[in-house]
């Protein structure tokens, strides 16, 4: 008896001491806006192939905030801010050749969800976006045959 006490007492700790979940965030210190992913073919085969997704966000302070990693559709990225046309946007690009993310697997999300992982005050925080605009691909023209 208190052997299978022993073992429930361990299986019980193991259940709740090692989560693979991650705290999403409901708040975040920036303001995301409408995001929108386009798929794009190159016109040479060494080019490749993926998705573009564009996330734009306002009010962002590289000073005190840190993007890490986006996860979407099974692949896991470095986030990166750029400014295009005058807003802040991180602009992710996932190549079809990169393979699968146990940790975006373990997310559960839909093909018009992803997550944003950011570190602030040295703490690493998750937020959901939903309702991803898919948009018409986007296909590179090769080089003209003469």
């Amino acid at each position: 008896m208190k052997y299978v006490t022993s073992c429930f007492l361990l299986f019980c700790l193991c259940l709740t001491s090692c989560t693979s979940q991650k705290k999403l965030q409901t708040e975040t210190p920036f303001e995301i806006g409408n995001a929108s992913c386009q798929q794009y073919v190159g016109g040479r085969e060494e080019s490749g192939s993926g998705t573009e997704l564009r996330i734009p966000v306002a009010s962002f302070q590289k000073v005190t905030i840190e993007l890490d990693e986006v996860y979407f559709r099974g692949k896991q990225v470095k986030a990166l801010v750029n400014t295009i046309d005058d807003q802040d946007m991180i602009v992710v690009r996932i190549s079809n050749e990169m393979s699968d993310s146990s940790e975006t697997k373990s997310l559960n999300l839909n093909s018009d969800e992803a997550v944003i992982s950011y570190i602030e005050n040295g703490e690493t925080k998750f937020t959901k976006i939903s309702g991803i605009k898919q948009k018409q691909p986007l296909i590179y023209n090769g080089i003209p045959k003469n």
